[in-house]
């Protein structure tokens, strides 16, 4: 009888639960959440703006791709990543000097993909491709919001001329 009752005592006290305090950790994954969830930038664009630009405000939620960036400053000095190639001329209706930068850079891009697609390819290559056919055909402009309409007008001729027919306006968001 009385090891009977050594063995119920033992297991007894196997079946005992043990409490585990996780408040702290769940307060740590929250605060982690939160970090997480502020600094998330659901764009792929990096810009650096060039000197002189003020850019206009907006509150649209689309966000823009990575692909070549036209700015254009107050002084109105015109800039394809981040590198000056001229300034818009205050009369004529097209600016020569950024078709020509523009198609070269449409020629390299379409030269590029070409020598991309030629390769054994897999699905993840065919999202790639598909994402790089689209900056190949799209602009990113950043205009100053001081420059007149006609100005923004002689950027997109020409960036339609060189081969890129649609464009994004990249502008400062609203909080």
């Amino acid at each position: 009888m009385a090891t009977r009752n050594k063995r119920r005592s033992v297991i007894v006290k196997k079946k005992k639960e043990l409490d585990i305090d996780i408040t702290s950790l769940l307060d740590i994954l929250v605060i982690l959440l939160v970090f997480l969830l502020k600094s998330y930038n659901p764009s792929d664009l990096k810009l650096d703006l060039t000197n002189n630009l003020e850019l206009p405000e907006s509150v649209s939620l689309l966000h823009g791709n990575q692909s070549v960036t036209i700015q254009v400053n107050k002084n109105r000095s015109v800039y394809i990543d981040n590198k000056e190639i001229g300034k818009i001329p205050k009369t004529g209706s097209n600016i020569a000097f950024l078709e020509k930068k523009l198609k070269e850079m449409k020629e390299q891009g379409d030269k590029e993909l070409k020598e991309f697609k030629s390769r054994d390819l897999t699905s993840v290559d065919k999202d790639l491709i598909k994402s790089k056919e689209r900056s190949n055909k799209q602009i990113n402009i950043v205009l100053d919001q001081t420059l007149s309409y006609s100005d923004m007008q002689k950027v997109m001729h020409a960036s339609a001329t060189a081969g890129f027919p649609k464009f994004k306006f990249i502008v400062k968001g609203g909080n």
